[in-house]
């Protein structure tokens, strides 16, 4: 690998191409950030300075213009689009406050439900990320049970250890959703 690979304005560029074409697959994003890293290598010297790196950066396009180009030749494949930010907080709130509305005639089931599916729909996340967000916004159906199990074997199933399982079940919700919102966040800044 040159050193033309190492220089932080190389890799900065790479990650934000990977970043932009998140919605390609695997393998389809791997060729196309190697072909990348072929390209640079053949037009930036070694030991080239700052100057002569960021020309060579600017000469191939930014990076949402190169993944936007990838993206579009890939049939069936759909750009990532930023949504509100209100509605991606409320999409994430349902998801984290499910859990403790489980116990209330399935109020907390229908929440989490409605959760995933707007997580589903949503243009904002790979699917990758919806996957996570589904599984974590549904993750109460075992974890209450689970904990409220474990504080029956350790000696009983009073009011506390009820409401510590729903704290307990809340933990998975809110991981999962200050995720997604952090990879919302960084498209915002596109719509712009």
């Amino acid at each position: 690998m040159s050193d033309a690979l190492t220089h932080p304005l190389v890799r900065a560029y790479l990650a934000s191409v990977d970043r932009e074409a998140a919605v390609l697959s695997d393998d389809r994003r791997r060729d196309l950030l190697a072909d990348l890293r072929e390209h640079i290598e053949s037009v930036l010297p070694q030991g080239a300075d700052d100057a002569a790196v960021q020309q060579a950066l600017d000469q191939l396009g930014t990076p949402r213009e190169i993944a936007a180009a990838a993206i579009a030749e890939e049939p069936g494949v759909t750009p990532l689009q930023p949504q509100s930010s209100a509605r991606t907080t409320l999409t994430l709130g349902m998801m984290v406050l499910a859990a403790p509305f489980f116990e209330v005639l399935g109020i907390g089931l229908v929440v989490a439900v409605l959760a995933a599916v707007r997580i589903w729909r949503s243009t904002a996340w790979t699917r990758r990320d919806k996957h996570l967000g589904i599984l974590c916004a549904l993750s109460p159906l075992l974890v209450i049970p689970a904990a409220a199990a474990l504080f029956v074997l350790a000696g009983g199933l009073g009011p506390e250890e009820l409401f510590g399982s729903f704290l307990i079940a809340m933990v998975i919700p809110l991981a999962g959703a200050i995720r997604l919102g952090r990879s919302a966040a960084r498209l915002r800044p596109q719509a712009a």
